[in-house]
């Protein structure tokens, strides 16, 4: 936390991530009360949010290594603001279809791919090697505080605004994250192009590399699995919760932050690496 880059990083990921989760709670909320989609139109949207993870994730990782980071997060968070910001403009001229919110939903997700791949590769830019579990313990915690706190406020704001311009905290948070980037001083160096290295050569080094290791396999089947459970899960309860048990929108928020406070107390262990607490030996070389 003295280091300045790495908390501009760090409130960069607040800004964003809590806007994101206002999100969770407000977009299928549109759907639902604004537009009164049935239930499978509401499952549309939420494979929409999904489905570039399916169709871009492993090209994003190899395109992603061959491009600075900070840019392309930068630009990320941009395209989120703008296409976030569309949906309240629409709602203010009539003009909100579920077509928009398609449209909306897999624009925002193909950015949100780009952008969670370059900002796994970015941290150890800004950390030495010894301080990375600490620093990813709290970029961790700090989303996992975004997913308890954000679905709650943003279910009250729902009520207060309507879902169609609560949304517009996603629109800020994601300009604020981009600005926070924006003032970081750490230069990074262009990486280098490995000669004769093509993208679909890339891609599959990388596919045998995770599934050849037998850690790093297990971690992305049971990922796969639970994402798939999750995304089941996202397209059926906001439907279930409002229409049949009959919730507002500001008590579907609290269920919904009520669901990450265990991932936030995960989080908290996990950024608790071991001499966590104890004055430094005084042995080690200062800085």
């Amino acid at each position: 936390m003295r280091l300045r880059d790495f908390r501009l990083l760090l409130a960069g990921a607040a800004t964003g991530q809590f806007g994101a989760q206002v999100t969770l709670v407000a977009l299928p909320l549109v759907a639902v009360l604004v537009l009164d989609a049935p239930a499978f139109q509401v499952g549309l949207l939420t494979a929409a949010e999904t489905a570039a993870f399916l169709l871009v994730g492993l090209p994003a990782g190899a395109l992603t290594d061959r491009m600075r980071k900070r840019p392309l997060m930068i630009r990320a968070d941009l395209v989120r603001a703008v296409a976030m910001a569309s949906i309240p403009a629409a709602a203010f001229g009539g003009v909100l279809t579920m077509a928009q919110l398609y449209v909306v939903a897999l624009v925002t997700g193909v950015a949100t791919v780009f952008f969670d791949v370059a900002h796994q590769s970015y941290l150890p830019q800004i950390l030495p090697r010894d301080q990375l579990v600490a620093g990813n313990g709290a970029l961790e915690t700090v989303r996992s505080t975004a997913h308890v706190t954000g679905p709650g406020i943003g279910g009250g704001l729902v009520q207060l605004v309507g879902a169609q311009f609560a949304v517009v905290v996603d629109a800020v948070g994601y300009v604020l994250s981009a600005l926070f980037l924006l003032r970081i001083d750490k230069t990074e160096e262009a990486p280098e192009r490995t000669a004769g290295g093509s993208l679909g050569k890339e891609i599959g080094e990388g596919v045998r590399f995770i599934f050849g290791h037998p850690l790093l396999r297990v971690i992305a089947l049971t990922t796969g699995l639970a994402n798939f459970c999750t995304a089941v899960l996202m397209a059926t309860q906001t439907v279930h919760l409002v229409r049949v048990v009959g919730l507002e929108a500001g008590g579907l928020g609290l269920v919904l932050s009520a669901s990450a406070v265990g991932g936030l107390l995960g989080a908290l262990a996990a950024g608790r690496p071991p001499g966590w607490g104890r004055p430094a030996s005084s042995s080690c070389p200062s800085s």
